[in-house]
């Protein structure tokens, strides 16, 4: 990966290491980057090339069973708490003084989860803003990829149903205009992404009340929406909104479900308003 970020390995526990990439300066703000399912780190290179001439720190990983971290075929290690401890060791180990989580889609739901969970166990707030692009519906437990009969089916019979699943996703997923080179290069970013982990990522993800997020004290939050998001529901949005007090949300487009890829610039400005606000905030 370019723009002089450091690439390593991180062991999270034995048997389990994920794919890190940092840059450190010495400042005292960092900007974590958070990926949904299905996605990698690389997604978040447009950023990437503009923090890195920033006086910022970024840190961004491979989720379990993602991009070039470790996988497994055991369904267990995709549980929720197994997520929220690899979230919880990163941001341990890569804190600074000041800290921002930028997440997309089911990574918007596991960072909820993680910032409720430390709430709620030490009655401490984490980090001091959040940016949340297309929020991932977090209210309920999914059956599996379908969420419906066709989770019954065998592994080995949606392999066979692969390229019709896929040609579905992204025409929910991108804009109608997006590039057609961009969908492509991420089609081949995802092909090692299995169904199973995908199915066990959808069935064992944490669950929780937009309502619960109400007991958050105040900060400063910025909630991104694509105009033409065919995989997320704006309700999710308007219901996350409500319960954060902080909260403000943008509407892009033309804008899609992969919002930092289909408008980086407008991201890349979002992303620069909200380091503002989180440097004026009151403590």
């Amino acid at each position: 990966m370019a723009y002089s970020l450091q690439e390593h390995t991180l062991p999270i526990t034995f048997g389990r290491k994920l794919h890190v990439a940092t840059r450190h300066t010495g400042a005292p703000l960092t900007l974590f980057f958070v990926h949904g399912g299905g996605g990698n780190k690389n997604q978040w290179r447009e950023q990437f090339a503009h923090f890195s001439h920033k006086s910022v720190n970024l840190v961004a990983w491979d989720a379990f069973g993602h991009g070039k971290s470790q996988n497994s075929k055991t369904e267990r290690d995709f549980t929720a708490d197994a997520f929220l401890k690899d979230f919880q060791t990163i941001f341990e180990k890569y804190k600074t003084e000041k800290n921002i989580i930028i997440a997309h889609s089911f990574g918007c739901r596991l960072m909820l989860a993680w910032v409720l969970q430390v709430w709620q166990k030490h009655h401490v707030l984490p980090i001091d803003g959040a940016m949340l692009l297309g929020p991932a519906p977090h209210e309920q437990s999914r059956r599996g990829l379908f969420n419906n009969w066709m989770d019954r089916l065998p592994l080995p019979v949606m392999e066979l149903l692969r390229e019709r699943l896929a040609r579905r996703f992204e025409a929910l997923a991108w804009h109608p205009n997006t590039d057609a080179n961009l969908i492509a290069q991420e089609r081949r970013a995802t092909q090692g992404n299995t169904l199973f982990m995908m199915r066990a990522l959808l069935r064992n993800g944490p669950v929780f009340k937009a309502h619960s997020l109400r007991d958050l004290p105040l900060f400063p939050v910025t909630l991104v929406a694509g105009k033409q998001d065919g995989l997320v529901p704006f309700s999710v949005v308007e219901n996350v909104n409500a319960a954060l007090s902080g909260s403000t949300v943008s509407v892009l487009e033309p804008c899609g479900h992969q919002i930092m890829l289909e408008q980086p610039k407008l991201v890349n400005q979002l992303i620069e308003q909200l380091i503002q606000r989180v440097k004026t905030a009151q403590p």
